[in-house]
């Protein structure tokens, strides 16, 4: 079962000095429903002067609620940070700007959370020194750079039975079919009743990005720009928003995608978003990423067996797949079969058909 969209889309805010802080937000603002800080970011001795500067940002006509963040660099920060440091940080930051948004009312009319949060990470939440008063207000978080851990399920409980307001998990995907994990971890903690964000980092993650709003996640990330991603495969907040549509994707809507390996440098996307969109028809075309064809038709595409609940309904086929994808097809046609390669597959009930 799946939630109607609730698209919340957080703009993060990477910058190395405390005067570039309000320029940056201004600019993340009117495309976002949050704004993150990367306090971490920052250059340390710019610290202060970035809190002093966070009351009149953060009152700015056009802000966003905000999400604090000071991410130690094996959890995907800009520098090291040691647990003190980090415990340091949020015991000295001003109480009187968590859990109140500064333009909460007209962040409504977006979706968007009405309150600043903190996001903490499971290690420091784990020492059981996190202000009591943070905890109405905290994503609790963790993430994996090396991959999809064996287990994810465990870390989601330990971060579950935290009464913080938000939980966050971000692991590495290489390929298409480790997005099952993340899609089925939304669906648990909708069962739980849990608020979660989920992502798949990396290329082969960029569906999570794009079809995790649809799925119940709390909010997506998006960067500011296309040169400045604070994660491995996040998409530009304009790309989320104008190219895919993320707003109008429901559970009505039409998944095509393309299959490949890589995927990341195809126009395909831009061409078939934009014909949707033209057209007015509910549509997403989305880049899969896999050397594995045979899993992922077998586990996302092929409607007896796939593990995942969607309205898939076709795949172009790029190098080096369009031979390799024939053998899991139900049928092919016959100038494909006399080419020797599929570029289209389309999901035809329950059968898969070939074209070329």
């Amino acid at each position: 079962m799946r939630h109607a969209n609730t698209v919340r889309l957080c703009i993060p805010v990477c910058v190395r000095e405390a005067r570039e802080l309000a320029h940056a937000c201004a600019r993340a603002a009117p495309l976002a429903d949050l704004v993150e800080l990367r306090f971490d970011c920052l250059d340390p001795s710019q610290r202060d002067a970035a809190l002093g500067a966070l009351p009149a940002i953060l009152d700015a006509p056009d802000m966003r609620p905000s999400i604090f963040t000071f991410r130690p660099a094996e959890q995907g920060g800009a520098r090291a940070l040691s647990l003190d440091e980090r415990m340091r940080f949020w015991n000295e930051f001003p109480r009187e700007l968590v859990g109140h948004g500064a333009r909460a009312a007209t962040s409504q009319t977006r979706g968007a959370a009405t309150a600043n949060l903190v996001d903490i990470e499971l290690d420091l939440v784990k020492t059981g020194r996190v202000p009591h008063e943070f905890w109405p207000h905290v994503v609790c978080s963790h993430h994996d750079f090396a991959g999809v851990p064996v287990n994810l399920e465990t870390i989601y409980e330990e971060m579950a039975a935290t009464p913080a307001r938000v939980l966050k998990l971000a692991v590495r995907a290489d390929d298409i079919t480790d997005c099952l994990a993340v899609f089925r971890l939304l669906e648990r903690a909708r069962l739980d009743g849990r608020a979660l964000i989920a992502v798949a980092m990396g290329e082969a993650g960029i569906a999570t990005r794009i079809l995790a709003p649809s799925r119940g996640a709390f909010l997506t990330f998006g960067a500011l720009g296309a040169d400045s991603a604070t994660a491995p495969g996040q998409l530009a907040a304009t790309d989320l928003r104008e190219r895919y549509r993320i707003g109008s994707i429901d559970g009505a809507t039409q998944i095509n995608g393309l299959i490949g390996s890589p995927v990341g440098h195809s126009i395909s996307p831009y061409m078939h978003n934009a014909a949707y969109a033209m057209r007015g028809i509910n549509a997403v075309y989305i880049p899969f990423e896999t050397l594995d064809p045979g899993a992922f038709m077998r586990r996302m595409v092929n409607p007896r067996t796939r593990e995942i609940d969607w309205r898939l309904r076709g795949l172009s086929v790029t190098a080096p797949h369009k031979t390799t994808l024939m053998k899991y097809l139900d049928r092919i046609e016959p100038a494909a079969q006399t080419i020797g390669a599929v570029n289209t597959v389309v999901v035809d009930s329950d059968a898969l058909i070939g074209y070329n």
